[in-house]
């Protein structure tokens, strides 16, 4: 991978990026510059560096450095020389005088990158795998550009290929050289040789021999030669036997095991060896030592060795025997030419020597000539069966994206529905509330910004949607005491908040209005509301009266409507509960209602005390005041279960805060034919 790198240094030792107005992709092809480093500091490696096309001479650059901007104007096929960096930026064939105006309106991000870096991170994605039972490699690169994943895997392929081809060129080198050298000893040797015979001739003033013996000799040589050869297989076999002990070469590339003769086993068995080791080396080039095929072949490996060095051994022993037989022969021979003259025996243990020389020459120019019509034979074991091409799209894929989106948002959606539904329904309009209870309901009071919650609404505001409401729901409530002598009204909730008080509030006031003389209890004495929203002093009232302090006729006091008037809680007393069940409050309710058209009853939330429920035994008409907030299937259940386990009749809901569209309002200009209308299809008209 290194060396594919390294290869395509230029084209992959900087990136390049083209930042648009959503993302910043990175282009690979068709950029209108290409920049070439010659030395960059290490501390502005993988740092982003914004490039600027200015003009068609110039360009900038800015970067941060050392905490601040830096930034640098360089000229196109100029160096650009600075302490950090030295380099030159080039036009491609895109970016001519009439594309720089365009070019000049893109901006450019630039990352050098460090070599190593860039080799690990493509190794990390680079992916190899081998399909089973083939010898095939399959290679995957995963890249946002196509173009370069292409061209990296192309350029793999051939190094990988010529790696291995270069292995067995660099054996038959090995081989060759080693030859050579022979050669060059055997030659100088022969020279020594015959410079010393010409030398002793001279010396000697011989100018012939007698050559009846030279059959003997010759026999002599050839037994010297036969011991020269053993001797030579006795050398090779102990450097092999010394280079498989110490395994110094793990390419295995012994180049003197060839003149080792014609020995089959040895040839084959070397050549084995070889070819193993050459697979292991092939094969830790894209796996570890713990893959099971390379543990396979060092297994093989070792026994492999252990068997040559045994078969070494055993050759080295017979040769010993067989030079041991030549030596034998040799000293017969020898004991034989004391007999021939002196100066005729010296002539022919040189030539003897000139005849080993010359045969051991001719066999190694053989091995040699052997060895280098080999090399031209020497091809390739590994094969590119497919050239790399782009397979498409592998990730993001957006198909799944898009459908895992589209399930877990339609997870999450039914989820919520799942628990607004369990947990926190509300009922937002009239006709939900219908669909959910069989009590009747008066009328619905609309929600309206600007409005205030607390104080007289059809006063302060007497042509608002609420007002127009109010009037709707007194029309309602007309209906339902038609021709009867219902004048005293239950006003209560399930919770604080929910706009009992301000119903009961705008309720009197609206029926005061019409010309009725109304009286408001505030008998929550718990919290009591009225009293602040009139903005009234509470310093005599029911709790007063209930103790003796003051007569019914000092507690009512006028309030700033006509005609309606408010008895007040008075002090808050510590046992609010208990004074309810005072029989006393019979006597204020009996005067309420003698000397009043009509009495409204303010209590506390009936979800949350039992004071309302008590006090509903006073009451011909109990209003049920249910906010949107937080009206929901418990709280309508809860109602359900009062009315039912205390068999009370006349129970009428009011929703409170209804959002509403204006269209539903075109009528309210119009009077209370809205009101009458609304009012009696959802009050009266349903009461059971």
């Amino acid at each position: 991978m290194k060396e594919t790198v390294l290869k395509l240094k230029d084209k992959l030792e900087v990136s390049y990026y083209l930042v648009g107005r959503v993302r910043t992709t990175e282009q690979f092809v068709g950029m209108p510059f290409m920049v070439k480093i010659n030395v960059m500091n290490s501390n502005l490696v993988e740092r982003l560096v914004n490039f600027k096309i200015l003009n068609y001479d110039e360009y900038e650059l800015t970067y941060e450095h050392h905490g601040s901007q830096v930034q640098k104007i360089g000229k196109f096929g100029e160096n650009l020389i600075d302490l950090d960096y030295n380099i030159i930026v080039n036009r491609e064939k895109n970016f001519n005088r009439n594309t720089v105006d365009e070019l000049s309106k893109l901006e450019y991000q630039i990352i050098v990158h460090d070599i190593d870096k860039l080799v690990h991170k493509f190794q990390t994605i680079l992916q190899v795998e081998n399909p089973d039972y083939t010898n095939v490699l399959v290679l995957k690169f995963d890249d946002i550009l196509p173009e370069r994943a292409v061209l990296l895997l192309d350029t793999l392929s051939n190094a990988y290929l010529n790696k291995s081809l270069n292995a067995r060129f660099e054996l038959n080198e090995r081989t060759i050289n080693f030859i050579d050298k022979q050669l060059i000893e055997v030659s100088t040797a022969l020279n020594e040789i015959e410079d010393t015979m010409q030398l002793y001739k001279q010396k000697n003033d011989i100018l012939d021999l007698d050559w009846e013996r030279q059959d003997f000799f010759k026999k002599l040589a050839n037994y010297d030669a036969q011991k020269t050869g053993y001797n030579l297989k006795i050398n090779a076999i102990s450097d092999l036997e010394k280079y498989i002990i110490e395994d110094r070469d793990p390419e295995f590339l012994p180049p003197n095991v060839y003149l080792a003769g014609d020995d089959g086993f040895m040839n084959k068995s070397v050549n084995e060896l070889y070819n193993l080791q050459i697979s292991i080396n092939e094969q830790l080039s894209f796996s570890k030592e713990i893959n099971p095929h390379v543990m396979e072949d060092r297994e093989k490996v070792k026994k492999l060795k252990q068997n040559i060095l045994v078969y070494l051994n055993n050759s080295r022993n017979a040769t010993l025997k067989i030079i041991e037989n030549v030596n034998n022969e040799i000293t017969k021979y020898l004991g034989e030419i004391k007999n021939i003259p002196p100066q005729q025996r010296d002539i022919l243990n040189i030539q003897r020597k000139v005849t080993v020389n010359e045969a051991l020459y001719n066999f190694l120019l053989q091995r040699k000539a052997n060895i280098k019509i080999g090399k031209a034979s020497i091809v390739p074991e590994i094969k590119v069966i497919d050239s790399p091409r782009n397979t498409g799209i592998i990730e993001p894929d957006k198909k799944k994206i898009q459908t895992t989106f589209l399930m877990v948002g339609i997870a999450i959606a039914l989820l919520i529905i799942a628990i607004r539904v369990l947990f926190f329904h509300t009922i937002q309009t009239v006709e939900e509330l219908k669909e959910r209870t069989f009590l009747p309901i008066l009328g619905d009071l609309p929600f309206q910004k600007g409005v205030s919650n607390l104080g007289f609404v059809v006063e302060d505001s007497p042509t608002s949607f609420v007002a127009e409401a109010f009037r709707a729901l007194r029309t309602n409530l007309q209906y339902v005491i038609l021709n009867s002598q219902k004048k005293t009204i239950l006003v209560t909730s399930n919770s604080p908040g929910e706009g009992k008080t301000f119903t009961t509030i705008n309720i009197g006031a609206i029926l005061a209005k019409s010309g009725k003389k109304v009286v408001m209890l505030e008998l929550d004495l718990h919290k009591p509301r009225i009293q602040k929203a009139l903005e009234m002093n509470a310093d005599i009232g029911i709790s007063t009266f209930m103790v003796g302090a003051n007569t019914l006729e000092e507690i009512v006091k006028p309030t700033m409507i006509n005609n309606l008037y408010t008895i007040l809680s008075g002090p808050i007393p510590p046992n609010p509960s208990d004074l309810v069940l005072n029989e006393k409050l019979k006597e204020l309710m009996d005067f309420a209602k003698a000397n009043f058209d009509f009495v409204l009853i303010d209590t506390p939330p009936v979800g949350m005390l039992a004071d309302a429920a008590y006090l509903m035994q006073y009451a011909d008409i109990n209003l049920m005041v249910l906010n949107t907030k937080f009206a929901n299937r418990q709280v309508l259940n809860l109602f359900h279960k009062l009315v039912e386990d205390n068999d009370i009749k006349d129970m009428y809901l009011v929703l409170n805060g209804v959002k509403r569209k204006r269209s539903r309002y075109y009528y309210s200009r119009y009077g209370y034919g809205y009101g009458y209308g609304y009012g009696y299809g959802y009050g009266y008209g349903k009461k059971s």
